[in-house]
């Protein structure tokens, strides 16, 4: 006799249980000043959430001097999240983070999604201005 099986939700549930729901913002920031020098910075309010990837699309004419961070200003701590030095180059990023023992030693090769405590800021600089100079596109687990 053929046994019942759950539908798949139901494993994927079991196992992930509330960690499962990944939403999508998307951010924009733009850029004032001059060629290769503008710079701009845009904030998004998040609850507390892992980072799960991100997608950047630069504008066709944001120069390779363009340097993007993005981090979580945070509340106990702030944390740089992702830095790309010198690029314009549209692609997906997933930042991870070490992960520590209980001595606080960094364990190597071991890397967790980052926690963002409440906002998330991209900063642009070595840009030119720009309206939209970056369209980010986020992943984040709630």
């Amino acid at each position: 006799m053929p046994r019942s099986v759950p539908p798949f939700s139901t494993f994927i549930a079991a196992c992930w249980g509330s960690k499962m729901p990944i939403e999508k913002h998307e951010i924009k920031v733009s850029t004032t000043g001059g060629d290769a020098s503008a710079t701009g910075s845009t904030v998004l309010a998040l609850p507390l959430c892992e980072l799960v990837a991100v997608y950047c699309d630069f504008h066709a004419t944001a120069p390779a001097s363009t340097d993007t961070t993005i981090s979580s200003p945070g509340n106990p701590a702030a944390l740089t999240l992702l830095t790309i030095t010198n690029s314009a180059t549209d692609g997906w990023y997933y930042p991870t983070v070490q992960k520590d023992n209980n001595a606080g030693a960094a364990i190597t090769g071991d890397y967790a999604q980052p926690v963002i405590h409440g906002n998330l800021s991209i900063s642009l600089a070595g840009s030119n201005a720009l309206t939209d100079a970056l369209v980010a596109t986020v992943y984040v687990r709630t």
